[in-house]
C-alpha cells in the first residue's frame, strides 16, 4: 500500500483526470498538480500514473494521453479524501525548512518560483523582469535561466520554452525561523499603488483556507496592473503579509537590514505593530511585515499577453546558482 502522501497524490490525478473534458498527459497533469499545490514533475506525474494503471484506475488514450476508468470513478467516489485547506501553509513550512540561506554571508539555498515561457518571447520577458526589479516590485536582482533541452525541477524545459526562476518572499520566512523567530504568512494579496505611494491591500486571500496559491489565484484572473503601476505609479501588485511576535521586532528588523545589505529587496513595511496594517487585521501581540511577491516579474508577462506556466513556492536553489541582472 502506498504511503499517506503518495496517496493523496494518487486521489489528485483521479480528481484531476475526472474533472478534465479530454484525455490528458504528465505535463498538462502536473501543471495542472502544482497549480493545486503540489510539487511534482512529469517523471513524478509518470511514476504515479503507472501505479494508476496497474490498479486500473486509468487507461492510456490517444498519444501519451491517459483517462479515467470506471473503476477509477468509482475508487475516487470511496476515497477518503481529507479536506486541502490548508495545505499551501504545509507547503510554505516545508520551503521555510528547507532554505538555509544566511545574509550575513550571503550564502545557502533560497527559495524560488519558477515561470515557463515560449522562447521566441525570451526578450520581452527579460526586459519585463528588468523594470520590475528597477521598480523595486521584485524580491531580488537575482534570477536564474533554463533553455530548452536544460533541466529544472528534474524536468527538461520543453523544446521552444525557456524558464525564470526567482527569489520567493518564503526566503524571508525562512531566514526569520532559522534565527529562532516564529513566522506565519498570513495572507496574499494585491497592493495598490498610487502615484508611487503604497496604499493599502484592494484584495487578499487567507493562506490557511485556501488549497490553491493566492497568487496563482490573482495572477491567473489578471487581477494585477504590476506593468501600469511601473509605467504610471498607478496600479496593483502582487505583496504579502506575514505576522511575527512584537517581542521579536527588534531582531526581525535586524535581519530585514541585513538582507537589504545582500540586495534582497521588497520589504514595504517592516515590522509595523499598527492594527489593521495596510488595511488587513494583524493578531494581538503581533507586528506585520508586508513584502512584494516574487510572482511580480511572472505577473508582468501575463500582463503583456505571455503565455505562462507559473509555480509558485517551486523549491530551493542555491544563492550562487542565481545570476545578478546588470
Amino acid at each position: 500500500m502506498p504511503d499517506a502522501d503518495t496517496q493523496r497524490k494518487l486521489i489528485e490525478i483521479l480528481r484531476i483526470l475526472s474533472e478534465a473534458t479530454e484525455e490528458m498527459g504528465a505535463r498538462k497533469i502536473a501543471e495542472e498538480m502544482n497549480r493545486r499545490g503540489y510539487n511534482l514533475g512529469e517523471r513524478a506525474v509518470r511514476y504515479h500514473l503507472r501505479m494508476l494503471d496497474e490498479r486500473g484506475f486509468t487507461k492510456k488514450h490517444g498519444y501519451l494521453g491517459r483517462v479515467l476508468t470506471a473503476t477509477g470513478e468509482d475508487e475516487l467516489k470511496q476515497a477518503l479524501v481529507t479536506d486541502r485547506i490548508g495545505f499551501i501553509s504545509t507547503r510554505i513550512k516545508e520551503i521555510e525548512l528547507m532554505t538555509t540561506y544566511d545574509p550575513a554571508t550571503n550564502t545557502g539555498e533560497v527559495a524560488v518560483n519558477i515561470c515557463y515561457i515560449p522562447k521566441d518571447r525570451f526578450e520581452d520577458a527579460l526586459g519585463a523582469i528588468k523594470r520590475v526589479v528597477n521598480a523595486g516590485y521584485a524580491i531580488s536582482p537575482r534570477i536564474k535561466i533554463v533553455d530548452e533541452g536544460e533541466e529544472i525541477l528534474e524536468n527538461d524545459v520543453p523544446l521552444g520554452s525557456v524558464a525564470f526562476a526567482s527569489v520567493c518572499s518564503i526566503t524571508l520566512d525562512g531566514v526569520l525561523l532559522k534565527n529562532g523567530i516564529p513566522v506565519n504568512l498570513k495572507y496574499g494579496g494585491i497592493l495598490w499603488i498610487q502615484n508611487g505611494e503604497v496604499q493599502r491591500f484592494t484584495d487578499v486571500i487567507d493562506y490557511s483556507g485556501t488549497s490553491i496559491n493566492p497568487m496563482s489565484v490573482f495572477t491567473s484572473r489578471k487581477m494585477t496592473s504590476v506593468n501600469k503601476a511601473i509605467e504610471t505609479g498607478t496600479g496593483g501588485v502582487l505583496a504579502n503579509v506575514r505576522e511575527i511576535p512584537v517581542a521579536a521586532r527588534e531582531k526581525a528588523q535586524e535581519l530585514i537590514y541585513q538582507m537589504k545589505a545582500a540586495e534582497f529587496l521588497g520589504v514595504v513595511s517592516g515590522c509595523e505593530p499598527v492594527r489593521p496594517l495596510l488595511g488587513v487585521p494583524i493578531e494581538l501581540g503581533k507586528c506585520g511585515i508586508v513584502e512584494y511577491s516574487g510572482i511580480n516579474p511572472f505577473a508582468a508577462f501575463v500582463e503583456l499577453g505571455i503565455k505562462t506556466r507559473i509555480m509558485p513556492l517551486a523549491t530551493v536553489i542555491n544563492i550562487r546558482e542565481l545570476k545578478k541582472m546588470e
